[in-house]
């Protein structure tokens, strides 16, 4: 499986808002274009489909921005990837045996099933909070390094 740029700056959106945003202080998409190094046409594809997932939300106008709607604890790496990478699937027979006649019988399938649900028990197990403290420890380990 390879994760699209949409999933990968996707995440990035989310930590840049997570650690740089709060009830009072929105962020805007300016702010993290710049600090990630993404177009801010592109992260305003990201936010509309983490908006429409009820993961972030946006408030228009000169003091507007945007802010994540739950607890770093409360979001997990699944919630951003389904968001913008649809169903979380190896191969498509996983989740629709109709796609292949010979689903009924295949070995593989079951292996690909049974991948795909470590896969996705990982996603889940993983939170906006555990990434934001690795990224502490890492910026404690070199700041300039990894400054966001």
């Amino acid at each position: 499986m390879k994760m699209s740029t949409k999933g990968r700056y996707g995440l990035r959106f989310m930590i840049d808002l997570a650690t740089n945003g709060n009830a009072k202080d929105k962020v805007s998409l300016q702010q993290v274009a710049k600090r990630q190094a993404i177009s801010e046409k592109y992260l305003w594809q990201i936010a509309n489909r983490l908006k429409a997932a009820g993961l972030i939300s946006a408030v228009p106008g000169a003091h507007g921005g945007y802010t994540i709607t739950r607890k770093p604890e409360e979001i997990t790496l699944a919630d951003v990837l389904e968001a913008l990478e649809g169903k979380l699937t190896l191969v498509p027979c996983v989740t629709t045996a109709s796609v292949c006649s010979r689903s009924d019988a295949c070995i593989s399938r079951e292996v690909w099933q049974e991948i795909n649900r470590k896969m996705i028990e990982a996603m889940k197990s993983i939170t906006l909070g555990h990434i934001m403290a690795k990224q502490a420890a890492m910026l404690e380990q070199a700041p300039l390094m990894y400054a966001i």
